[in-house]
């Protein structure tokens, strides 16, 4: 077992799933080399052998991390989040933003004309309404 009391292993349980996390971020960030993305940010500096040796790197580190969580007897759970509600609220939060390129925003950052206001709107009618579709798909 371990000399760590529960709030502690909680904190140990935190970090290691907060670096769990930071690795599938960049994990994911590696996909580049099938942009799904126009708008992509990253240009892909990685040859398939250093994918190959990072990810290897990534599976070792989550493995020792489990390793440890089981030598220290601090239990790691099932999960318990729905991926349908994460992707609800990250489609809430495209809405916001979308919501925020509207002329009533948009005009803190100087006059728009009559014809900007005009594509302004018609820009955010037309991205909500395309994230109505995807949220129509998503059960209730």
């Amino acid at each position: 077992m371990t000399d760590l009391n529960e709030r502690q292993k909680n904190d140990v349980l935190i970090t290691f799933r907060h670096v769990d996390k930071l690795l599938s971020d960049f994990e994911c960030t590696l996909d580049v080399i099938i942009p799904r993305s126009p708008l992509q940010q990253y240009i892909n500096d990685v040859n398939s052998d250093l994918r190959v040796i990072i990810e290897n790197k990534c599976n070792l580190l989550r493995q020792a991390m489990c390793r440890i969580l089981e030598e220290k007897g601090i239990p790691v759970g099932k999960p318990d989040r729905s991926v349908l509600n994460q992707i609800n609220v990250s489609l809430m939060f495209a809405d916001i933003a979308i919501e925020e390129l509207g002329p009533h925003h948009m005009k803190g950052y100087g006059k728009l004309s009559d014809i900007a206001t005009e594509d302004l709107n018609a820009i955010v009618t037309e991205l909500k309404g395309l994230l109505k579709q995807i949220k129509a798909y998503l059960p209730k």
